[in-house]
């Protein structure tokens, strides 16, 4: 399996509106592989190699979240997050 051969993609909601400029980091255990910011409507995508990540989202007046996947063989997978406004 080679790199792109897996893509991650999706949506950062907060209140049901998309969020333009969040960060979706994504890793692999503790280590930083890549680091996306959202479109007008929300959406990220990365293309990598399958295995186990993790998916952090960040964005200016919501709580972060975190999202572990996993995906043995290529292929697409969908990862929305609807995010909870910050106090």
């Amino acid at each position: 399996m080679g790199v792109g051969e897996l893509r991650i993609r999706g949506r950062v909601l907060v209140d049901t509106e998309p969020v333009e400029g969040a960060y979706v980091t994504l890793n692999s255990a503790d280590t930083f592989i890549a680091e996306r910011r959202t479109g007008p409507d929300g959406s990220y995508e990365f293309h990598i190699t399958p295995g186990d990540w993790t998916l952090n989202v960040r964005a200016s007046g919501a709580e972060a979240a975190s999202r572990s996947v996993s995906q043995d063989n290529g292929g697409e997978l969908e990862c929305n997050f609807e995010l909870a406004r910050g106090n």
